[in-house]
Order: structure tokens, then C-alpha cells, then sequence
């Protein structure tokens, strides 16, 4: 009788109910696109250029979308970019000023020897839940060599409207904002440096 209980007891086990529950289903992935970017129509620099990594809150520079509504900050539930956003907002501003053509080069700090170099605190990138709109915020600064000089500042702001609370909406919006930033970031940039290098050859006249 004992034997055949023991047998028994991998069917009865067999039959049993699982008390784990279901993994919840993997994030939503995306990409943080540029999308079109329009060349520049002022003179090209003969000089390079080197963006840092951005400075910022480890928040808001994470893997995860940020939903902010007064003081309360959410991450986007289900929901990551495709790597860090400080790391995404380091190439979207690389290929954004490289595609504006201004530079004669375009590099990450450090990659290379530069005559100027980007450096940046992103203050915002989430959306405005109660303004329901995309928030993009960098104070940027342009570092001249030698020295690494302060040649000058600003904060950049851009912003795209979010027309529903889905995921991929958020998504786009932050994109668009992001991209927007981008593109004045490199026109600031640009004339900076532009503006430097002219001084310069009027001080050696």
C-alpha cells in the first residue's frame, strides 16, 4: 500500500496548480529617431567638434520614459528606449549636427582631437502630463581649445504636443522634442564656434 502511494504521488503532484504567477509580458522597445534633418545654408567651419555624454538626473537619463504630473515622476509603465537616453541623446546630437554640415567634423569627446567640444546638462526630458505636451531642457556650454575654454552658453528648449496618454505617442513626442533640441543645440554650436574663430583672426590682423 505504501509503495503504491509513492507512486502515485508524482501524478497527483503532476496535476498540481502553479502557485508563481505569469512573468509579465517584456517592454515595449523604441527608438529614439531624429528623423529629417535640414542641412545648413551658413558657411561650413573648418573645425571639429566633440559632444560629451550629457550630464543630468539618473531619472530622467535612464532606459525607462519618465510621465511627470505636478511633482510626482512615473516611469512609463511597459515601456523602455532602445539603450540609456543619455547615451541615445549623445548620437542624436552627433548625427544631427553631423547632417547639418556645419563642422568639418563631428566626433564623441575624447575620440579625437578637437578645436571645440558640447557640453551639456539635460534639465528635461519627460512628458508634461498635465500640460500633455513632450519637455526637452539642456543648459549647453561651448568649450574652445586650448584650455577648454568658455566661449559661451545657453539653455535649449523644445517641446512637442502628446495628443493621448499611449505609450507610443509619448515615444514620438519625446523623439521630436529631443530632435528639435538637437538642431538648435547645433546651430548654437555652429555660430559659437563660428563667432570664436573670427575673433580670433581679427586678433592676429
Amino acid at each position: 500500500m505504501m509503495r503504491a502511494s509513492l507512486l502515485l504521488l508524482p501524478v497527483l503532484l503532476s496535476g498540481c496548480i502553479s502557485l508563481l504567477p505569469d512573468p509579465p509580458p517584456p517592454p515595449r522597445v523604441f527608438s529614439l529617431d531624429i528623423g529629417a534633418v535640414e542641412r545648413a545654408s551658413a558657411p561650413r567651419i573648418d573645425a571639429t567638434i566633440g559632444i560629451a555624454n550629457p550630464d543630468g538626473e539618473r531619472v530622467i537619463l535612464g532606459a525607462d520614459m519618465i510621465w511627470r504630473t505636478g511633482q510626482e515622476i512615473a516611469y512609463v509603465a511597459g515601456t523602455q528606449w532602445s539603450g540609456r537616453a543619455d547615451d541615445l541623446l549623445q548620437s542624436a546630437l552627433i548625427e544631427t549636427m553631423s547632417r547639418q554640415g556645419r563642422f568639418a567634423g563631428v566626433t564623441r569627446s575624447g575620440e579625437a582631437r578637437t578645436q571645440f567640444d558640447v557640453r551639456w546638462e539635460v534639465r528635461d526630458f519627460e512628458i508634461d502630463g498635465n500640460a500633455m505636451q513632450a519637455r526637452f531642457a539642456a543648459d549647453v556650454r561651448i568649450m574652445a581649445s586650448p584650455g577648454r575654454r568658455l566661449i559661451a552658453q545657453e539653455t535649449i528648449t523644445a517641446f512637442a504636443p502628446v495628443s493621448d496618454r499611449s505609450a507610443s505617442v509619448a515615444a514620438d513626442a519625446l523623439a521630436r522634442a529631443a530632435s528639435e533640441g538637437s538642431a538648435r543645440i547645433g546651430m548654437f554650436a555652429a555660430d559659437s564656434a563660428a563667432a570664436e574663430l573670427e575673433r580670433r583672426a581679427a586678433a592676429t590682423d
